[in-house]
């Protein structure tokens, strides 16, 4: 009787420290949905000392990882829930995401075609399936899993702001209208279609009244979150200036600059350190002992966003020997993730770094992406940053430097909405103290590589095509092909804000637009006169 008793009483206090367990990951996961990932990670790592076994709680640290751009932890968190529990799906498909933004290609893509072969449809598999295939230039693939998503759930708006985006890519735009239009029906508050919709509608023409008037009525929705409205405000800026309201469009443009900027964190002093660092360690180097001679050729096109160097891309790609994986970032990544120390540049870590053989983990990289086998054109913008590095890993390479009048350069920086977190694009002071900070380092870079660099002027390729053209392709060690005088005609793949310019012939009338805008971007400007 009492072994009965003894029996029961331990089943039951099972159940109820199961029941216990459950409302507290219900709170967690709530406390997730609303994106309190930090108080989610704290908790969680309570809990899990006592359940060290819980295959949600690890699933769940690891989502939390995942949205703090946390890879490497998020990783760890994603193995231990399916250590923990081999049949849980969500973390294996979680797994993929994260080791997908790891650029680890191979290793999720294996991991997504276990889960569909398991499971033929289960909808977030195929869903980031195409999203990896998208990212590795493997379009028509991508589309075809991206299709298959919608024949198992046709309302999927982001599916049809992905497919948008691969038809813009591939110079499909009105097919890429209707994409994006599609995507409205389904989520008419979907606002991030709406700024897509508004690079690739010119509000100049009555007909796009319409989609005009539509955004003019949802920004007045008081329920409408954050995001939302910033999407809407960029696009009502870039609206407003097409019809030359100005004062309009600038308002638009400010407003989504604020909400923009103030969730992030000023990171202004991280990079004037940074450069200082940088000048001083490079100075020291000597390239002769350091430099490595085993690369395959490769073009690295740099520079500010907006400056000029989509074009350049385009023109460079349409070479018949030349493909571009446009921003790939394998370089940045390598440097961030083994020189970068507590968010300071470490100078024995940086020795340490130029012993390893990045050209060749680099080209296995490369080996993940839909790409022939000619001369890759890397445009990681943020490689200005790393020309030393570049000098000493790449020496065979050439790099490419863009760069437009300053203001111009600002300007169109400040009235476009990034992917990135970085609060200096968001900022008319920040845009115009980085500006500063990146045209010190180039001036540095130029000196210390005499002829090294091509620095290409955006005014001078627009009004002087062909001969700039001519001497681009000779700096890179090209023979001559006209079909780079015809880019917007190829059918190269571009991944840039600027495709839908990319994608024209040229045109001039971006030079000196910074003068429409002189009263309302006066605190940008007064900076950029700071410029030698």
């Amino acid at each position: 009787m009492a072994s009965q008793l003894l029996v029961f009483l331990i089943k039951k206090n099972i159940i109820n420290m199961a029941t216990d367990i459950n409302k507290k990951i219900q709170i967690l996961a709530n406390k997730f949905q609303i994106g309190e990932f930090q108080d989610v990670l704290k908790k969680s790592s309570i809990l899990l000392k006592k359940y060290p076994k819980n295959d949600f709680l690890w699933n769940l640290a690891g989502m939390c990882f995942q949205r703090k751009r946390d890879n490497l932890n998020a990783i760890k968190s994603f193995n231990k829930a399916i250590n923990s529990n081999p049949k849980n799906n969500s973390a294996k498909n979680n797994l993929a995401i994260s080791l997908k933004n790891n650029k680890e290609y191979l290793k999720a893509k294996e991991i997504l075609v276990t889960l569909l072969k398991e499971n033929p449809n289960y909808l977030n598999a195929i869903v980031n399936l195409a999203n990896l295939k998208n990212e590795t230039y493997f379009f028509d693939d991508a589309i075809e899993y991206y299709n298959q998503a919608l024949k198992i759930k046709e309302d999927l708006p982001e599916i049809y702001l992905n497919i948008s985006n691969i038809l813009q890519i591939n110079n499909k735009m009105d097919q890429a209208k209707e994409k994006l239009f599609k995507a409205l029906e389904f989520n008419k508050n979907f606002t991030i279609a709406d700024q897509n919709l508004s690079m690739l509608l010119n509000y100049k023409n009555e007909e796009n009244n319409e989609h005009l008037n539509s955004m003019l009525n949802k920004i007045k929705n008081d329920q409408l979150n954050d995001n939302q409205k910033l999407y809407l405000h960029f696009a009502l800026g870039k609206a407003f200036e097409d019809r030359k309201d100005f004062d309009n469009s600038s308002n638009h443009f400010k407003i989504g600059n604020q909400i923009r900027s103030e969730k992030i964190q000023s990171r202004l002093d991280y990079y004037k350190k940074l450069s200082k660092d940088l000048k001083e360690y490079f100075l020291k180097i000597d390239f002769e002992k350091t430099r490595k001679f085993n690369d395959r050729k490769k073009i690295f096109i740099l520079g500010l966003p907006r400056s000029g160097t989509t074009l350049l891309e385009r023109i460079v790609s349409s070479h018949s020997k030349v493909t571009s994986v446009s921003e790939v970032g394998f370089v940045h990544d390598q440097i961030t993730n083994n020189i970068i120390e507590e968010g300071s540049f470490s100078q024995n870590l940086a020795d340490t770094f130029i012993k390893l053989d990045l050209d060749t983990s680099f080209n296995k990289h490369l080996d993940c992406f839909n790409i022939k086998g000619h001369t890759v054109i890397d445009k990681t913008l943020v490689n200005f940053w790393y020309i030393g590095f570049l000098k000493i890993f790449f020496p065979n390479s050439k790099i490419i430097h863009s760069y437009r009048n300053s203001k111009d350069n600002c300007l169109s920086i400040y009235k476009n909405l990034f992917p990135s977190n970085e609060t200096w694009l968001y900022s008319q002071k920040e845009i115009g103290e980085y500006y500063l900070i990146y045209n010190d380092l180039m001036n540095f870079w130029n000196k210390l590589f005499k002829d090294q660099i091509y620095n290409s002027k955006y005014e001078d390729l627009i009004n002087d095509t062909e001969n700039q053209t001519r001497k681009i392709i000779k700096f890179c060690d090209l023979e001559w092909d006209d079909k780079c005088l015809n880019h917007h005609k190829q059918n190269s793949p571009i991944k840039t804000l600027s495709i839908n310019q990319a994608n024209q012939p040229i045109y001039k009338t971006s030079i000196n637009s910074s003068k429409f805008y002189e009263k309302q971007l006066a605190e940008m400007y007064s900076i950029l006169n700071k410029l030698p």
